[in-house]
């Protein structure tokens, strides 16, 4: 409203006992919650680039308003006189920002894994987005959203697609700030053309590598190859075990949306804007076993009433399809085999729906 504020404390989720900063103390998550539940606070400002994805939903869970929500602009490596400090605090679900976005490139998949969240072994052909429509759905994101911090092309298995080039670069000339990043089980990364990592070299794109069992063995050469060209790279720890959340039984509340970890994984596909990929990917599931799970949840960019804060507000509602989400059970990894069993990608119990 234009008055002045104070600083009550700094907050951090893993805050050290007795912090200080700067003479105001650090809270963690816990002791930030209780003074805003007393009224020693009235809000929480989120540097844009500390945000954390599901820290908004988290807090709203917790009773904290949306409207008492605010992020800066981009402000690392900037120096910001008075007037700019008391003026540059923007309500978050007014904010044309995102912490984070995706997009499949590819809905198949190489490597097929059991429990796959996005259902990619259910692919049985090639499935590519059309890039023509694919770039005015960017172009009308945009319009809502013009930065974004962290972008991730994914599938599936995004390196499948032989157009790959064309959505890095897209997606830089749209988000020139955003972390771009390609992520891929380095099947077939090594045999990319020089073509794709020139790309990556000149929209400064990293790869961020899944580290499935079949590569072991294998990962030290990728590592050296991915050197040696230049490319800014991640590497999970190997991945053993997967987490399986989905259910065929319907919970009576949509709880589990505001601790999913998915539920601040954006989902950008065919025009329509998604909490998480589930409303697009649903429908391998639905096909493959005769099943009517929900594939609701998808918003979409064309609706001539949308806003930013329309858009933003619908991404931080639990939709029908969390009903079927659960805190899930820990398998074994391992790929899929045909015919596969509705047991690889469901904990299967009573259907309520």
């Amino acid at each position: 409203g234009g008055g002045g504020y104070s600083v009550v404390a700094f907050f951090d989720f893993s805050a050290p006992a007795q912090a200080v900063v700067d003479g105001v103390a650090v809270l963690d998550f816990q002791q930030m919650h209780a003074l805003y539940t007393k009224g020693a606070l009235d809000g929480v400002i989120v540097p844009r680039e500390l945000f954390v994805s599901n820290f908004v939903p988290r807090m709203i869970y917790s009773g904290i308003l949306p409207q008492n929500i605010y992020i800066t602009p981009r402000v690392i490596g900037k120096t910001l006189s008075e007037d700019e400090v008391s003026s540059f605090l923007t309500p978050y679900l007014s904010a044309k920002y995102l912490p984070y976005l995706e997009f499949h490139i590819a809905d198949h998949c190489n490597l097929n894994c059991k429990a796959c969240s996005h259902y990619s072994g259910l692919v049985t052909s090639p499935v590519f987005p059309s890039f023509d429509k694919f770039a005015k759905d960017m172009e009308r994101l945009h319009h809502f959203i013009d930065d974004i911090a962290n972008i991730r092309i994914l599938g599936g298995e995004p390196l499948l697609n032989p157009e790959v080039n064309k959505y890095v670069r897209l997606a830089r000339s749209f988000y020139p700030d955003a972390g771009l990043h390609v992520v891929t089980n380095a099947l077939l990364l090594m045999q990319m053309n020089d073509d794709f990592f020139q790309t990556l070299r000149e929209t400064v794109s990293q790869i961020d590598i899944s580290f499935y069992p079949p590569m072991e063995g294998k990962i030290d050469a990728v590592q050296n190859f991915l050197r040696e060209k230049g490319i800014p790279f991640s590497i999970t720890p190997k991945i053993e075990k997967f987490r399986m959340i989905q259910t065929l039984k319907r919970s009576p509340a949509p709880d589990y949306f505001y601790r999913c970890w998915q539920a601040s994984c954006h989902n950008l596909y065919d025009g329509k804007l998604a909490a998480c990929f589930i409303p697009f990917t649903g429908k391998y599931f639905n096909a493959r076993y005769h099943k009517d799970l929900p594939t609701d949840g998808a918003i979409d960019l064309y609706d001539n009433a949308l806003t930013t804060e329309t858009l933003k507000t619908r991404l931080l509602e639990p939709f029908e399809r969390c009903r079927y989400c659960t805190d899930g059970i820990t398998v074994d990894w391992e790929q899929i085999k045909t015919p596969s069993p509705m047991s690889d990608w469901v904990i299967e119990g009573n259907e309520n729906h």
